[in-house]
């Protein structure tokens, strides 16, 4: 599978996101282009045709699908993982904390497909991180299925934990995201105290759920995905491997690490 051609498609649309986004109807059953426009514009996919005619020529010349291709291939080679379409896209290059929390980039992963969402400027180093990161969503994702089950916010926190790890260690430290390093172990533990640990079972589409996990509103910046790194962090500092914390089940390494003990 590998990159699809959504560089002609954006050509040939126009960059019209509701025209391209009709090409990813066959991939997600039942939705209309426009309520996977709706879902991918969260997670960073442009808004309009404006951006992505202004973009497109840029992104072509710094020949992004050539170099995300090749970030893709390592990835599955180092994880043996699994071969799913891959979809790029221009960034929401007007989207302030797209820009402040992730340097612009975005993604999002299925178990079966994946979506990138870049910038002309992005460097390889970058790059390697968002393609990391969200491969390694598709791993976790196909290795501990939830069998229709809804996935809980503890998952989804887990989840950006491995995933940023597997960029430090598969890309290096230097390409971790800025929230990695926002707290302190203390106000950590006390985030999990406070947070995540008494809503640790809810949906993770709930709202509540999604404001903790960004840490939306009066919560604090990016808190889940902190806590998430922190966890995982505790794990591998015991000597346990990220290969190996990927087969388990959440609530196993929130376990592992000591944070289900802390009262």
């Amino acid at each position: 599978m590998g990159l699809f051609p959504t560089d002609q498609w954006l050509e040939q649309d126009r960059g019209d996101p509701l025209r391209l986004c009709a090409r990813f109807v066959p991939f997600f059953g039942d939705a209309s282009a426009h309520d996977i426009h709706k879902y991918l514009c969260r997670y960073g996919m442009y808004r309009s045709a404006r951006q992505a005619v202004r973009m497109l020529p840029d992104m072509k010349a710094q020949r992004l699908w050539e170099r995300a291709g090749r970030q893709y291939d390592r990835q599955r080679e180092r994880w043996n993982g699994p071969d799913v379409p891959v979809f790029l896209l221009p960034a929401d290059d007007e989207n302030r904390k797209l820009a402040r929390e992730f340097h612009g980039k975005g993604g999002v992963a299925f178990a079966d497909k994946l979506f990138f969402f870049l910038l002309p400027e992005h460097r390889d180093g970058e790059i390697a991180a968002l393609v990391a990161h969200e491969y390694n969503h598709v791993c976790r994702l196909q290795m501990l299925p939830i069998d229709g089950k809804e996935a809980t916010l503890l998952d989804a926190v887990i989840m950006e934990g491995l995933a940023e790890h597997a960029v430090a260690e598969t890309v290096g430290a230097g390409q971790c995201a800025d929230w990695t390093g926002y707290y302190t172990d203390r106000e950590l533990r006390r985030f999990w105290r406070r947070y995540i640990a008494p809503n640790q079972d809810m949906d993770a589409s709930h709202p509540l759920s999604t404001r903790l996990l960004y840490g939306l509103g009066w919560y604090p910046n990016m808190v889940g995905y902190a806590v998430g790194y922190a966890i995982v962090r505790r794990c591998l500092e015991s000597g346990h491997s990220l290969t190996k914390l990927m087969a388990m089940e959440a609530k196993q390494i929130a376990a592992l690490a000591g944070f289900d003990a802390i009262e």
